[in-house]
């Protein structure tokens, strides 16, 4: 895996994003720390939503053109 994706900060964006959505989070309902940490266990808590997320991630960091969860060789 090229590590230049990690340089971006649009690549993180992404990343938080599609947690985010792969959770089923409302950004809204985080008005205060506690509320975040209480949002965080709840998840560590919950294997479905656990999972869901990890592979929502997973799926970020794919190249869907090459086999396995390699990167393609970037010619410069």
């Amino acid at each position: 895996m090229k590590t230049e994706r990690f340089k971006n900060p649009w690549f993180w964006v992404g990343v938080v994003s599609v947690a985010l959505t792969a959770i089923g989070v409302d950004p809204q309902t985080f008005t205060s720390w506690a509320a975040v940490l209480d949002g965080i266990m709840s998840v560590l808590s919950n294997p479905v939503q656990l999972v869901t997320m990890a592979l929502a991630v997973l799926a970020v960091f794919i190249n869907p053109n090459t086999p396995g969860l390699t990167d393609s060789e970037v010619k410069k």
